[in-house]
């Protein structure tokens, strides 16, 4: 408890914690609101607690947890009338008391949430100063009494509730605007993100996740824009542009980022963008091929069910539909690689960019998002964890699979898959402690771990060897290689229409990406077959985990 009062008398660390806030929110009133919740959330989590070993992870862990109860709540809000949702912050005033029973500590409290309101109020005199008076950033700092890169750091987070020149400002009709761009003042573009590789700390979208680095990006899609051009575009002063593409250029390791600058010294998009409907397109063409591989994958599996089911798992398999999952996933990234492989011959003079993380961009409109199916899949490792010298688990998640945990998830701090691990080989219930028995319930809910008997096993697919799922498959890959063939042309039709000439170096990443819609056409295509069965409401279950471990 200690160590945490003493990060809350810290100023720098409640301006950190402001800051986080105010980057997530509307304004400074609700960014004010979001940081006194997360202080008595924290306040309340460290009460009587003296095993705080890290309170910096602590304390932003919860911070978090609260900025995505805060989302939700706002959500739902959102659905309800205005006098609804006065009862229910009302309702939530006394929260202080609840959790703060020494005055000592309701004094500390008072003081803090002084201090979260001074922030708020200087945020707001910020960007007064500097869009209502045209006060220069030397001036406010003067005025203020802080340092100018305090006032440009305030400025900068600023930049996430600039909605009324977007909102109000309508373009300028400059030579290369697009339909979707021309409405982008009144309704920004929204972007997802369609990334391979290893995403923790390589991931340019993290940058941007602001309505404004969004739209800044997308009029970057198929043309050069000059700063001036972009401010004239977006209604925004000149300098939060620079500034936006900056950040915009250097992503999130320094180096990749969805924009890059061109000789000319003009800012062009350093990633593919494709629109919503020119991405169905693509989608549904996988899509029509895709029934076809569930047959095929079908048949192969009944014809080599003993084989698979023969496979060095270290539990015992009799059913090859949990299998399947896996099967079904690596045929689909074996047929996007042989396409690839196909077509780079068409690009053969053209070197083909290698980086830790990529990512393409498929751009969308309000009601378009519930329409996007895709599959993805996430892995994590670890080393040393009890006899095993490494662990490696992956899952998927899609519309029919709910995730366990994304890339970069901590094995060793995951109650659930430690208590899996432990019971490779069978781990008897009265070896539980009382802990490990509530972890136990959650995990075996989950799909980790069931029961067979009195003893604990994985539930989940596990083996020492991560390559055996394609050696499941080496005999089916020749079938696909000649569905592909069929594809190819239609494919690269495709590259050549959505993929500029300045990306033709991503052109092997496009054509692995955009066959999103194949897996999960594979994946209804197996289930309408009986070869897999999706879990119940899809929330998290065995099917689509695989964990390998090695001695």
């Amino acid at each position: 408890m200690n160590k945490v009062m003493q990060m809350l008398d810290d100023k720098t660390f409640l301006d950190n914690l402001y800051g986080f806030a105010y980057r997530r929110t509307n304004n400074s009133y609700e960014a004010e609101d979001l940081s006194s919740d997360i202080v008595v959330a924290i306040l309340a989590a460290a009460r009587g607690r003296t095993d705080v070993a890290n309170a910096h992870a602590f304390v932003w862990a919860i911070a978090r947890r609260v900025y995505a109860d805060f989302c939700q709540k706002r959500q739902t809000a959102r659905e309800r009338t205005a006098p609804a949702f006065t009862e229910n912050i009302a309702a939530g005033t006394d929260m202080i008391d609840a959790y703060i029973e020494d005055e000592d500590d309701r004094y500390q409290l008072r003081r803090i949430l002084r201090e979260i309101m001074f922030l708020s109020k200087i945020y707001r005199d910020v960007c007064v100063m500097y869009y209502l008076d045209g006060m220069k950033v030397a001036d406010i700092a003067g005025r203020l009494g802080v340092s100018q890169n305090v006032v440009k750091q305030r400025l900068y987070s600023a930049r996430s509730t600039i909605k009324t020149g977007l909102e109000k400002t309508k373009p300028p009709n400059l030579k290369g605007v697009e339909d979707m761009t021309q409405n982008l003042t009144l309704k920004p573009v929204e972007m997802s993100f369609i990334g391979n590789g290893n995403p923790v700390g390589n991931n340019p979208s993290i940058v941007a996740t602001r309505s404004f680095s969004k739209s800044l990006v997308y009029l970057c899609k198929n043309a050069e824009r000059s700063v001036k051009e972009l401010s004239e575009l977006l209604g925004v002063p000149m300098p939060f542009v620079e500034e936006e593409v900056d950040i915009q250029l250097a992503g999130e390791n320094g180096y990749y980022g969805l924009l890059r600058k061109t000789d000319s010294g003009k800012i062009v998009a350093n990633t593919i963008i494709v629109d919503y409907e020119d991405h169905m397109k693509m989608d549904a063409m996988y899509r029509r091929h895709a029934g076809t591989l569930a047959a095929m994958l079908d048949k192969y599996i009944k014809e080599n069910e003993a084989k698979i089911l023969a496979m060095p798992f270290l539990n015992k398999q009799t059913d090859t539909k949990l299998v399947a999952w896996q099967l079904a996933v690596r045929t689909s990234w074996f047929f996007a690689d042989t396409l690839r492989n196909v077509l780079g011959k068409r690009w053969a003079d053209i070197p083909q960019i290698e980086r830790p993380y990529s990512v393409i961009i498929v751009a969308y409109k309000d009601g378009q998002w519930h329409n996007f199916k895709m599959y993805g899949t996430s892995g994590a490792i670890a080393n040393d964890i009890g006899e095993y010298k490494r662990v490696f688990v992956s899952n998927m998640s899609g519309p029919r699979l709910q995730s366990h945990f994304f890339a970069g998830h901590n094995i060793s701090t995951d109650a659930k898959l430690l208590l899996t691990v432990r019971a490779i080989g069978g781990l008897p219930l009265s070896q539980l402690s009382h802990n490990d028995k509530e972890t136990a319930a959650r995990a075996i809910e989950e799909g980790y771990l069931k029961k067979e008997g009195d003893t604990l096993v994985p539930n989940i697919l596990v083996s020492e060897d991560e390559w055996m799922y394609g050696d499941m498959l080496q005999g089916f890959f020749p079938e696909v290689e000649g569905l592909v063939s069929q594809v190819a042309d239609e494919a690269y039709a495709f590259v050549k229409k959505y993929v500029p000439k300045h990306l033709m170096g991503d052109a092997g990443l496009f054509v692995d990406l955009s066959a999103g819609g194949l897996a999960d056409g594979l994946v209804e295509g197996l289930i309408e077959l009986g070869a897999l069965v999706p879990p119940p409401g899809g929330r998290p279950s065995a099917a689509g985990v695989m964990m390998v471990v090695s001695k």
